[in-house]
């Protein structure tokens, strides 16, 4: 279900702001190889009318089911987007605004794979990481150690 918001108001005059809120429906994706299902969105929208625009102040809070990278186990991410812009005139295709209509689905959809981690851990869980032992270093490459003057 598409949610839109109409963010310019018949009769509004220059500084009044209204604000609301929405809840919405955005599709699962594929992102670095997992599968991920939006749980939950939720939108603050505020809207302040200016004398040659609109400015928009816009929060998303998103609830991701995916899986942890280390233990394969079910687990929830929060993300939260936001955009506070001017508005100029009534179409913005990065803000996925038409005729000062915000679509709240599609600007989710598009700005929430830059906003996901490459890895997601269970709270709790951290990542299997090497011991930093520079001491060691791996015998095939010794030999190349006198190649390099910095290596002096």
């Amino acid at each position: 279900m598409s949610k839109s918001i109409l963010l310019r108001r018949p009769g509004a005059e220059v500084g009044d702001r209204y604000e609301q809120e929405a809840t919405f429906d955005v599709p699962a994706f594929d992102l670095y190889g997992r599968h991920h299902e939006v749980e939950r969105a939720n939108a603050d929208v505020a809207v302040t009318r200016l004398a040659e625009g609109l400015h928009l102040d816009l929060e998303v809070r998103v609830i991701i089911s995916t899986t942890c990278d280390r233990t394969l186990e079910p687990t929830e991410l929060e993300v939260t987007l936001g955009e506070s812009e001017f508005l100029p005139g009534p179409t913005n295709r990065e803000l996925c605004i038409e005729d000062w209509k915000l679509d709240l689905a599609a600007y989710t959809e598009h700005a929430l794979p830059s906003e996901v981690p490459m890895q997601v851990f269970h709270p709790g869980t951290k990542p299997v990481r090497p011991e930093d032992n520079e001491e060691e270093i791996d015998p095939r490459w010794r030999g190349l150690g006198g190649l390099f003057a910095s290596a002096i």
